[in-house]
């Protein structure tokens, strides 16, 4: 068995702030990230969030359909292969905070619109519960904010998956890294596994421990909005993360609930740019001065 090299990581040291004023998380870490924008500097603001194990690349088909009318933002968080890497990664607070600040910046005193898959759903949904004045539409892509699994089947395959990236963040030596592509290529990750790592795994400690301490129900607790919403997920998965409660919202408001014919990686799926971009332009929101720009 070839469990691989191991890279060569370089930590980051760590910020520490009492800034955040969520009673969930009485403690915050000063972390920025930086934003990759794109496109048509006139056009709507669209920010897309992506999760475990991607970088802004997943987003690459949809940012080249939209640039020439959407002033497209991406970014890739830490440990997902960009410049900033933690051993431990960060909380869930830490990585909703800077978000938020991305957000805002990102919006030049305008709402924009929010794209998000898998992790990239879980942090972007408690920003815009925390901040709705930032975004004016959302798209989640395969993760609903709320969501009980409808099966024992359904509870032991997320639990399985989750614990087993979770031991590997953990644990030292390269069977880490190997436990964490093992898993990546039975999920048919489409990433090149080669460069993924344990380090990356930060989100799935995150989740078990703010399910522990319940901040993971604070985190959109009430949290039932009325903007212009989109919820896109694939069909061929042995689970789904969403239920019918949030289906239901969605069409209650007026949203669009669309099933592609796909597993989760919905957003390398096709059809998605085009679902996508005819959502957009059914709900157009106002255009952001060019003069402004995200701070560097």
């Amino acid at each position: 068995m070839n469990l691989g090299s191991r890279p060569s990581r370089t930590p980051e040291p760590r910020k520490r702030s009492l800034t955040d004023g969520n009673p969930a998380y009485p403690g915050g870490v000063t972390l920025r990230l930086a934003a990759v924008v794109e496109g048509n500097q006139d056009g709507e603001t669209i920010v897309f969030v992506q999760g475990w194990p991607d970088d802004a690349s997943l987003w690459d088909g949809a940012v080249a359909a939209l640039r020439d009318t959407y002033r497209c933002v991406r970014v890739t968080l830490p440990n997902f292969g960009g410049d900033r890497t933690a051993r431990w990664g960060y909380s869930t607070a830490e990585i909703v905070d800077a978000l938020a600040d991305l957000i805002r910046d990102a919006g030049r005193g305008t709402p924009v619109t929010l794209v998000m898959h898998d992790w990239g759903c879980y942090w972007g949904h408690a920003v815009h519960h925390r901040y709705p004045d930032r975004v004016a539409r959302v798209a989640g892509v395969d993760i609903a904010p709320h969501f009980r699994a409808s099966s024992f089947g359904a509870i032991a395959g997320i639990v399985s998956y989750q614990l087993w990236l979770w031991a590997a963040f953990v644990i030292g030596g390269p069977i880490r890294d190997w436990m964490t592509r093992r898993l990546a290529k039975l999920a048919l990750v489409p990433a090149e596994t080669t460069r993924l790592t344990a380090w990356m795994n930060y989100p799935y400690r995150n989740i078990w421990t703010d399910i522990l301490a319940g901040r993971d129900r604070k985190l959109v607790e009430g949290y039932w909005p009325n903007c212009p919403l989109l919820f896109v997920y694939g069909e061929k998965k042995p689970f789904h993360f969403h239920g019918a409660a949030w289906v239901d919202h969605v069409r209650k408001v007026g949203g669009e609930v669309v099933a592609l014919p796909c597993g989760h990686w919905v957003p390398r799926e096709p059809s998605f740019v085009d679902v996508l971009h005819r959502w957009l332009k059914k709900h157009a929101v106002p255009r952001a001065p060019a003069s402004s720009a995200v701070p560097d």
